[in-house]
């Protein structure tokens, strides 16, 4: 993330669409491979000039034309010939109507574009749909060969789902023109049946937040807006079930929680996962550290992902909360009603739990460390000890925070946001005085820094108030 992602969400304000996030997340990966891939100082500089034409195009909402330097300078640095068919694919995006399907169903996949080619396609090309699991490279076709180009989108492609197939899969939207392979779209699938258990559920009506969002959870994972791989759902409604029959569901649990509650701001079901350590009484304030995932995560990301817990067993071994609000959409930068989710689910853990207000902790990886920087600055009174981890921010706001200890990490081969985001704000943090441990890790890339120094930064925060 360069100054000139930085100033590109600024431009975004909070009203992060979809097709904005789209072009946010691109423009990381664009920025990610263009600092990090071999290529003669011509293209560089040519691959430059496209990102540069991205960012402007994106701060003035025509996203499509952002996402058509992109994939052109994509295309660059990866050596691969511009042609119209090369820009006409570029631009497909595919989605089907239901993500998860039961076996034997009839699939819809809509293929439409997000910016329109500027030359003229010689021929049409054959799309074919595909099934296959998703560690397959191929699988059989679902339906026949159908032609498209740009008189013809959106086009809708019906498939049969296979009457034997069960779990996650890919459908493949495989492209070729004249028999010569194009990058396709990939939409992934869960195929099982789930009618009865989602209609049992809907018929209680659940009004609590964590058993309802079960139901969220998978309206939001058939509509492709995240990944239905990897979820148990007959687990997650007989779950919710159990949360509905049982009077104060939380009451004394301990450790690892999937928690929702619902949002002031738009009355949507936002989830989040909360850590109670095993010795909390209920009689002791304890602390708490809230932790923000980076771009494409989500509240499980820092639970699940970073050593599969880390943060979790370190938060035990010293007594303390954990808590990960999840960041609105995969790219949200925690900017307005990220931002209060943030806010929201905090007060939500003090109005159950016995925390201690002087002793709440934030800190972020990514685009979390961005968030914990931007929130802390907004609302200075609420964190004892920030810990931003591979990330930046405004050195101008620091003024605001400047009595908030920071723990700050950053690997100096950093390819996705440069170390000279973290050396700026240390630097700031310099001149007004502010108490701070700076962590440069050698060589250290942007994911591989965070994890060791979990167990260092919680320290840290124990000695702050």
């Amino acid at each position: 993330m360069t100054r000139a992602l930085i100033l590109l969400l600024i431009s975004f304000g909070v009203l992060l669409g979809q097709d904005a996030e789209l072009v946010l997340r691109t423009t990381v990966g664009y920025s990610t491979m263009l600092a990090s891939r071999k290529m003669s100082d011509e293209v560089k500089a040519e691959a430059q000039k496209l990102g540069q034409a991205a960012r402007v195009a994106a701060a003035n909402g025509r996203y499509g034309e952002a996402m058509q330097s992109y994939a052109q300078g994509t295309a660059l640095m990866l050596g691969q010939e511009w042609t119209p068919a090369a820009e006409f694919t570029a631009g497909l995006r595919a989605k089907a109507n239901h993500a998860i399907v039961a076996p034997g169903a009839l699939v819809r996949i809509t293929l439409d574009t997000m910016f329109a080619a500027t030359r003229p396609l010689a021929e049409k090309v054959a799309v074919t749909l595909t099934l296959r699991r998703p560690n397959e490279v191929a699988g059989p076709p679902i339906a026949a060969a159908t032609l498209v180009g740009p008189d013809r989108l959106p086009l809708t492609i019906e498939a049969r789902i296979p009457q034997e197939a069960a779990g996650d899969y890919l459908v493949d939207a495989r492209l070729s023109l004249s028999e010569k392979s194009l990058p396709g779209r990939t939409i992934p699938v869960h195929v099982e049946d789930l009618a009865a258990d989602v209609a049992a559920l809907r018929k209680r009506n659940p009004v609590d937040p964590t058993p309802a969002y079960a139901l969220e959870l998978f309206d939001r994972a058939d509509r492709g807006e995240i990944s239905p791989f990897r979820i148990d759902f007959k687990k997650e409604f007989a779950r919710a079930h159990t949360l509905l029959d049982t009077p104060h569901p939380f009451a004394g649990v301990k450790g690892d929680m999937r928690r929702a509650y619902r949002s002031p701001v738009d009355q949507t079901l936002q989830p989040y996962r909360l850590f109670v350590p095993a010795s909390y009484d209920g009689e002791k304030p304890a602390g708490l550290v809230v932790a923000l995932h980076g771009m494409g995560g989500d509240e499980n990301s820092i639970f699940d992902q970073y050593a599969a817990g880390r943060m979790k067993a370190e938060a035990e071994k010293r007594g303390l909360f954990v808590v990960c609000p999840k960041g609105r959409g995969p790219a949200s930068m925690y900017r307005g009603a990220a931002e209060q989710d943030v806010l929201d689910v905090l007060a939500e853990v003090q109005r159950e739990y016995k925390i201690d207000p002087q002793r709440v902790y934030l800190m972020g990886h990514s685009m979390g460390a961005y968030g914990a920087w931007s929130i802390a600055m907004n609302h200075p009174e609420r964190f004892a000890a920030l810990g931003p981890i591979a990330g930046g921010g405004n050195p101008a706001g620091l003024e605001k925070i400047k009595a908030i200890p920071h723990y700050i990490v950053h690997g100096d081969n950093d390819k996705t946001v440069p170390v000279a985001q973290s050396r700026m704000m240390v630097e700031a943090a310099k001149k007004l005085g502010t108490p701070h441990v700076y962590v440069e890790v050698p060589n250290g890339s942007h994911t591989d820094i965070a994890v060791p120094h979990f167990a260092p930064m919680l320290d840290y925060f124990l000695q702050a108030r």
